[in-house]
């Protein structure tokens, strides 16, 4: 038997039943010796990985090694919290060999190599969901490399902004199977003063045909690196975002260490791409750094959403530009317009010798998005129908009627609150901010409340800096659903919230799945498997209790397409805007709250920054009360009477305010008041858009630029329910979301039937 050479390190799948002298790779079984290179983990190998091969194995496509080799066995290998310190080289079973094949015709995806097709053949990196990632974080790492994996819920990050030497990444014969559910490739990006320039090449790579991320899809690549190589780069089909920048394109793709980046692709075919923004870089802010994007010999077909540019660069200045050099760009489906969509004011895009077909032109300009709006609304003397997907009659000012409104809400503040926050408050709590910091913090901020839901306790409720004016009782447990188990993943986060100390107690005493154990100051509790329909059975409890419970940041965990997956019971809440507006998962959770709605159910919108660390004022909600005291916070949160977002909404349908359910008539009236913004969320040169929205579309949309109240009022139609939506036009994202009014329509059905 051959001895394993030196510089060779052997990780061992299913090490507990596998041989402890022997390793086999690649149909060659070496000799080799436990915890001297042999090992069950990759976290081991890499820790011990100290010498550098002077011999190359047979069969291996390199001529040399500059750095430790490990070499991995078929079967699964897990990378839980792996932190990568020092170079080193992944060979997996199948390096060298790619999983893409020539198609017979050009402009076809490339063919799957056969030699790929067996996940039982293969080295698969695995990773759990919350931390499945290899990381590299040491700051002398100057070179790392994988070559032929199947990678299955597994991710790479450099998470470091910066680093003691110039850094060479290498992934190469690497296959993607979806889901991920998070940025697959994620670099940091590179400050100013940083040292370190990052060099990635990706090479005969693929995901899987029509990588399906199930609802989240998260990018593919976020860049911040000085330069990226695409060869031989095979997508055909992805709900995740290809594009280099965020869904609100605010995340520059600069590195801010030099003065140019550059991003290239060759012989690579990208195709259905289904996420926002195609393939899209941000220079926003770039000054006099640039960023570059060539293709040369590529296709790319039906590279964005439908009706939009394959290509949408941020050409900032005379230094950003892209160029396409012998490349095909096709939209087999019609309708969008340019094959390359420039946002800003550069002009530098270069098409040579390539192939455009499916699209009016070939270059055009966006329109920048408004940064100037009118002080209010147009709501005219005299009556007039909206021009939107659903018209209906605006009242002019002079004959609206807003006293019930106005009488309803006599007497009330606004209040912004984070209804979804953790402290450090001892036991199984996670937060880094202690609860006693909390208060001033908040008052810096113009915060008024916060509901605190440390996870798997009471004890804050108990503790001496609890405070009720500004405090509400809550917790956030997790579950997994026996009936969902055919997912991918099958658990989700819930916040509860109480209207005293003792709801908690209560809770847990019904529903003895959580097996609590300990008192109010030492005690803490499971997170239980449930049936959806004993969920349910939870959520009406703390209902009938005063509480509310709160599908907490619901596209981060669950993986379904379905949204009644993701429903928790008639007057539930969903969290919407959270972790901050421009934030993936409140585009994600925003657009999942709609397909709730738009299936007939009662669902109130929450949200929440989800802060474990700083006290913030990112992610507020608004509330119309008489006093700052808990209890009030709670009464409305249970009615759903407040608005998600820094932003004030007083709405009624004849005298029934937002969250209530009332039976359609005819005559009804919508009476609507906005303002009071929140001071974090107003900004300058900024243009903001009110909608009214009906479960049949648009009712109403007009202009507005913040500094003043707004008023408006409408005829009510025949409808299911009617809410209200601010966008930040400017900066691309929502900043209010209200609950609706629901009306039941059935109940007119049947009074007129009789």
């Amino acid at each position: 038997m051959l001895q394993l050479p030196k510089g060779y390190y052997a990780v061992q799948s299913d090490f507990e039943n596998a041989p402890k002298d022997q390793f086999t790779y690649r149909g060659v079984t070496y000799a080799v010796e436990e915890g001297v290179n042999l090992f069950g983990t990759p976290h081991e190998a890499c820790a011990a990985a100290t010498e550098t091969p002077d011999t190359v194995l047979e069969g291996l496509p390199y001529e040399s090694f500059a750095y430790p080799v490990l070499l991995f066995s078929t079967g699964e290998h897990r990378i839980d919290k792996l932190g990568i310190t020092a170079p080193c080289i992944w060979l997996g079973e199948k390096a060298g060999i790619s999983p893409n094949l020539p198609a017979p015709e050009k402009t076809e995806a490339p063919l799957f190599n056969e030699e790929r097709a067996t996940e039982e053949t293969e080295s698969v990196i695995y990773g759990g969901y919350w931390y499945g990632a290899m990381r590299i974080t040491g700051p002398a790492v100057p070179f790392f490399m994988i070559d032929g994996f199947y990678m299955k819920k597994s991710r790479f990050y450099d998470s470091r902004p910066t680093g003691e030497c110039d850094t060479e990444i290498v992934v190469r014969n690497v296959y993607h199977t979806s889901p991920c559910l998070h940025t697959i490739y994620s670099f940091d990006g590179l400050r100013a003063e940083s040292p370190m320039h990052r060099s990635v090449l990706f090479e005969n790579v693929r995901l899987q045909k029509d990588f399906d991320e199930l609802g989240y899809g998260r990018l593919f690549m976020s860049f911040a690196s000085n330069k990226v190589t695409f060869r031989n780069l095979c997508i055909d089909g992805t709900t995740q975002l290809f594009g280099f920048t965020t869904i609100s394109r605010a995340s520059r793709n600069l590195a801010g260490n030099s003065e140019l980046s550059e991003c290239t692709f060759e012989d690579c075919y990208i195709a259905g791409l289904g996420g926002e923004n195609g393939i899209a870089f941000s220079c926003m802010g770039a000054v006099e750094r640039g960023f570059v994007m060539r293709a040369t010999n590529s296709v790319f077909k039906n590279a964005a959403r439908v009706g939009e540019a394959a290509f949408q660069p941020n050409l900032e200045n005379d230094k950003c530009r892209l160029t396409l050099t012998d490349c095909y760009v096709i939209d087999t489906r019609g309708g969008a317009k340019a094959a390359v969509a420039i946002h800003g004011k550069g002009e530098n895009v270069l098409l040579e010798n390539c192939t455009v077909e499916g699209y009016e032109t070939e270059v055009m300009h966006v329109t920048p998005p408004p940064t100037k709006a009118p002080d209010f609304v147009k709501s005219t003397r005299r009556s007039r129908m909206t021009k939107t997907a659903d018209p209906h009659r605006v009242i002019g000012t002079d004959k609206a009627d807003f006293t019930a409104l106005d009488a309803y809400y006599e007497g009330c503040n606004p209040y912004y609150g984070d209804l979804h926050t953790h402290s450090n408050s001892g036991g199984t709590s996670d937060g880094k901010t202690p609860l006693a910091d909390w208060v001033p913090k908040m008052d810096e901020l113009g915060m008024d409340f916060a509901v605190m839901v440390d996870h798997r306790q009471m004890r804050g409720y108990f503790l001496p800096e609890w405070d009720d004016t500004r405090f509400l009782y809550g917790t956030e447990p997790g579950a997994s659903f026996t009936d969902l188990a055919h997912l991918p993943n099958n658990t989700f986060h819930y916040n509860m919230i109480f209207p005293h100390k003792y709801g908690l107690a209560m809770v847990l005493a019904n529903f003895p799945e959580f097996k609590f154990q300990g008192d109010e100051l030492t005690g803490s509790f499971t997170y239980p498997k449930f049936t959806k329909e004993r969920f349910i059975e939870l959520n009406t409890y703390i209902r009938s209790i005063g509480g509310m419970l709160v599908h907490a940041h619901p596209k981060l965990l669950l993986a379904s397409n379905d949204p009644l997956d993701y429903y928790c019971g008639e007057w539930s809440y969903l969290e919407t805007i959270v972790n901050g507006y421009g934030a993936h998962g409140a585009y994600r959770a925003c657009d999942l709250w709609e397909e709730v709605l738009a299936t007939g159910k009662h669902m109130y919108a929450s949200g929440g920054s989800d802060t474990h660390g700083n006290v913030t004022n990112g992610c507020p909600s608004t509330f119309y009360t008489k006093q700052r005291y808990h209890k009030d916070f709670v009464d409305r949160m249970y009615v759903g009477d407040y608005a998600v977002g820094g932003v004030g909404v007083k709405m009624m349908i004849d005298g029934h305010p937002m969250g209530s359910q009332i039976a359609y008539k005819k005559g009804m009236k919508l009476t609507l008041r906005v303002g009071d913004f929140h001071r974090a969320t107003w900004k300058e040169e900024t243009a903001y858009q009110l909608q009214i929205l009906s479960d049949e579309g648009v009712v109403y949309e007009e202009m507005f630029n913040g500094k003043q109240p707004q008023a408006v009022a409408i005829e009510v139609q025949k409808r299911r329910f009617y809410r209200v939506v601010i966008w930040d036009l400017t900066h691309r994202y929502r900043v209010c979301v209200s609950n609706p009014i629901w009306l039941d329509l059935e109940e007119q059905e049947s009074t007129e039937n009789a």
